[in-house]
């Protein structure tokens, strides 16, 4: 496979197309070459990779899943209803390494849902918190540290989660990270 980098300066792509569907395969590929591209044979010949709802268990770096799907793992998705046009700009996105989603089930055309800045939903013991996390502390030596009771450190920790739109800590203090650079309270 190829780099994002070496991708983005060829003009043709190829582009593997798999459906259970004969007729979408065909449609499939009619977009595709009409985009200016080549059609691959397998995955790993391929720069980019479509696949319908249909088909399950691919793994590409540069993946498109059309369909009604609520795939919330695939990097980027488009809806079975989805234009040639926005398939075509899909294909050149993920090919130099970008995801595409559309905004909403209900709006036309795709790209990037507005983001809100962390650190005007973060409260200050939210961002103390949070600062904790990123030394590494414990839920005990949060309590301890800011003289309250675990339950109430595990409250805040599910908030930041929550506010954060992340599973761990880890990727709290990553997400957080502008939040903790931005802000200079004394803990």
């Amino acid at each position: 496979m190829s780099s994002a980098p070496a991708m983005a300066n060829r003009a043709r792509l190829r582009v593997a197309i798999f459906s259970r569907d004969p007729s979408r395969l065909a449609v499939l590929a009619g977009i595709v070459v009409n985009a200016g591209h080549d059609i691959a044979q397998n995955v790993d010949d391929a720069d980019v990779v479509i696949a319908d709802g249909s088909v399950q268990h691919l793994d590409h770096p540069a993946l498109v899943k059309l369909g009604d799907i609520d795939d919330r793992e695939a990097t980027s998705a488009l809806p079975q209803s989805a234009s040639p046009e926005q398939i075509g700009v899909a294909i050149q996105a993920v090919a130099v390494g970008l995801s595409v989603r559309m905004r909403s089930a209900k709006s036309k055309g795709f790209g990037a849902a507005p983001e809100v800045k962390a650190e005007l939903l973060l409260t200050p013991r939210e961002i103390e918190v949070l600062r904790a996390l990123s030394e590494g502390l414990s839920n005990k030596g949060i309590a301890r540290k800011f003289d309250i009771s675990q339950h109430t450190v595990k409250f805040h920790i599910e908030s930041l989660f929550r506010k954060l739109g992340v599973r761990s800590r880890s990727q709290a203090v990553i997400r957080g990270l502008p939040s903790l650079s931005h802000m200079r309270l004394e803990i």
